[in-house]
Order: structure tokens, then sequence, then C-alpha cells
């Protein structure tokens, strides 16, 4: 059996006197992709940022390929060059056009000198439909097309797992659309991928799991037909209730 690329066991995390965590564990299998979905506040995002060390846990152990990531600064560091992430917004540099935006973390993090860097970032805009605009500057850019470059971002540090946070809850429906044509297709050429998402159709159509959260715990995590058509337990039915609305 394959190990998972991912495995939490027993994770844990408090603000002040809030449980925004309880014990949460699930293995993210390798050459899949995993959705996290459940009512606002039942702590998705925040499992999504300790994935990646952008938040510290204070019980608990996270395991990136066996091997127990700790939680100083420098493992952290060393985790988040493992972990892409993408984000609810782009944090893309206004300065720098979109080739730039692309090519800085590699050269920043991984030591690329930048004709390799910009080749990099040349064939991702290209492999997210952005290459035309490649000298274009994020004020320039709509939403979705920023956000393609924001995923070109992530896959240029070559990042074992890919995580998105809320990636289309910004964006108008034309722009969800063409962001997800792009996941979809990160999705069917097996990249590792956990994504927290109230777009239940991209999570049907291409998610081999489902984590159902609520309160902070996981209340179900299984597979997606079976999530879909036979929800375990009555929180869950009221949320695609709810969501199908």
């Amino acid at each position: 059996m394959t190990a998972p690329a991912i495995r939490v066991a027993g994770l844990s995390k408090w603000f002040g006197d809030f449980l925004a965590l309880d014990r949460i564990s699930l293995d993210v299998p390798r050459g899949g992709s995993t959705v996290l979905c459940g009512p606002s506040g039942s702590g998705k995002s925040t499992l999504l940022r300790c994935l990646n060390g952008l938040e510290r846990w204070e019980e608990g152990t996270v395991q990136l390929d066996g091997r127990a990531v700790g939680r100083r600064s420098r493992d952290l560091v060393a985790l988040r060059r493992r972990v892409g992430m993408v984000f609810q917004s782009f944090h893309l540099f206004p300065h720098l056009d979109t080739l730039g935006n692309v090519a800085l973390p590699p050269r920043v993090n991984l030591g690329l000198g930048r004709a390799e860097a910009e080749a990099r970032a040349e064939r991702l805009l290209a492999q997210v439909g952005m290459a035309r605009l490649a000298r274009s500057y994020p004020a320039q850019l709509s939403g979705g097309q920023k956000q393609r470059v924001a995923i070109a971002r992530a896959l240029a540090m070559e990042p074992e797992v890919l995580l998105f946070d809320e990636p289309t809850s910004a964006l108008d429906p034309e722009s969800v659309g063409e962001v997800l044509d792009v996941m979809i297709a990160l999705a069917e050429a097996g990249r590792t991928m956990v994504v927290v998402t109230h777009e239940m159709g991209f999570a049907r159509r291409v998610c081999r799991e489902i984590v159902f959260m609520c309160a902070g715990e996981v209340v179900e995590c299984c597979g997606s037909e079976r999530f879909f058509e036979e929800p375990a337990t009555e929180r869950a039915r009221a949320f695609l209730s709810d969501i199908r609305r």
C-alpha cells in the first residue's frame, strides 16, 4: 500500500481559549485530490495552514513522506518549500509583471539563476493559459487571471503537495470556471492536492477523498461518491442539503 503524502495524527490547535482543531487525524493520499469541506468556521483553513507550517499547532504530529515535521522555525520553512499554497487573495507583487511574480520564488528560495527561473515561469504560465500576459502587471489582470498566476507561482517551487484555500471564493462566475479548469487539469495529471472549497461540482468530479469538518473535528472522511450519495452523519446530510438549495 502506498504511503500517504501527508499524515496528520491527533492535531490540536488553540487560539487563546478557542479550540480551533480538536485532535484531527487524516491521511492525504499521494497523487490524488482531497477536498476539505464543511460549514464556515469549522477549521478547514486553519488545518490547511498547519499543513504547510503557516500555523503552529499545540498537540499532535504532521508527517510528510513518513517523516515528522518539527515545530521549530527552520523545520517549518523547509516544509513550506515542499508544500505549496494558493490563497483566496492572490498576494502578487504589484511592482513585478506576471513573469517576474512566477520567477521570483525559485530564484529566492531555490537559488535558480534568472534565465532558468524565467524559463520555468514561461512554461508554467503557458500551462495555466497566461503566456500571452507574461509582461502584464497585476493591476492589469482580472481576478481569475491573477489566481492563475498565483497557481503558476506555487508550481514554480515544484512542491510535492499543493494546497488551495478557497481559491475561487472571491471571483466572478466566468473567472471561477477558468480557475477550476486549471485545477481540474492538475488533478487529472495526478498532482497531490488538498483543496478547501465550496465548489462541490469540482469535488465530485475530480477528488478522491472528501474530509467533512465541523466545529474543529473531522466528522466524515471517505470517497467522494460515498459522501455525495450516502453521507453517514446527519451533519453531513444537512450540509449537502444547504448547498443544494
